[in-house]
């Protein structure tokens, strides 16, 4: 090959190498600076009520930087997903108080949004939140349970949970069946950071001193320690019934691990 066709190719590799150098790079780099489309997913649709159900970002009131979430639109708004929990993914939500307050998991897929950032979403000024649960068992029954209002503290308020009126038809695990099983209020508690009521608790023949550490195995608003867990461990079908660790809530089912749970909010 003549040497001005070798030095033309050379020039022409080196320029292309180039531009797709400089297009992964503005790609990779437009995720941490792009643009937030909303406060929240509500108000992503509120102003297009076509908007699709994605990946989006957001920055909600107070916020110092976007972030991004995954927003389910449906024909009564746009709801934030804070927490789905379905085995998918093998996600293990066995996880330390900064893992909590950070978020782990795949957006599209199984995961906790973060602690700080479901603090921001539900400490909006003038966006009320509320929120809706979907549960799933494994013979293909569904139910919600709904709260008009759902809020928690700052990390010096170690996260502390505040519900406002349940409905739907799932029970109201939250706020259990007496003092002790009722997490309204109730701090949130992880492996290594113990919040709950428990000096011990007991049930049955065992003593807890954690229903984080020893009981459940997640990070939850547990009281002492409570029937609701949507962040225990999941169990795979044949092998979900009688668990303590357990995607639970026990008010629509007592001893079954649940196939799937979801938690969004929705601000209006």
């Amino acid at each position: 090959m003549p040497l001005t066709n070798l030095f033309g190719c050379l020039l022409l590799f080196a320029f292309c190498f180039s531009d797709i150098k400089s297009q992964l790079t503005s790609t990779s780099t437009s995720t941490s600076t792009e643009s937030a489309l909303g406060h929240d997913c509500s108000q992503i649709w509120e102003r297009d009520n076509r908007a699709v159900s994605g990946i989006y970002t957001i920055k909600p009131i107070g916020a110092s930087k976007p972030f991004q979430v995954f927003c389910k639109m449906d024909a009564d708004g746009g709801w934030t997903l804070i927490q789905k929990h379905d085995g998918q993914n093998s996600l293990s939500f066995d996880r330390t108080w900064a893992e909590y307050k950070e978020g782990f998991g795949y957006q599209s897929g199984e995961h906790w949004l973060g602690l700080d950032k479901i603090y921001l979403l539900t400490n909006q000024a003038d966006r009320i939140p509320e929120l809706r649960i979907n549960l799933g068992d494994f013979a293909g029954s569904k139910a919600f349970a709904a709260y008009s209002t759902f809020t928690i503290g700052s990390e010096t308020q170690l996260y502390q949970l505040s519900l406002g009126e349940y409905s739907g038809n799932a029970g109201d695990a939250f706020r259990g069946i007496e003092d002790a099983t009722n997490e309204n209020g109730s701090y949130f508690s992880t492996i290594d950071m113990d919040n709950d009521q428990c000096d011990p608790c007991q049930y049955g023949d065992i003593m807890y001193n954690s229903c984080s550490r020893d009981r459940f195995r997640s990070g939850w608003w547990f009281n002492s320690c409570g029937i609701a867990n949507l962040n225990g461990q999941w169990r795979k079908q044949g092998h979900h019934i009688g668990w303590a660790s357990s995607v639970l809530w026990q008010t629509w089912k007592a001893i079954e691990s649940l196939k799937f749970s979801k938690m969004y909010l929705r601000h209006h």
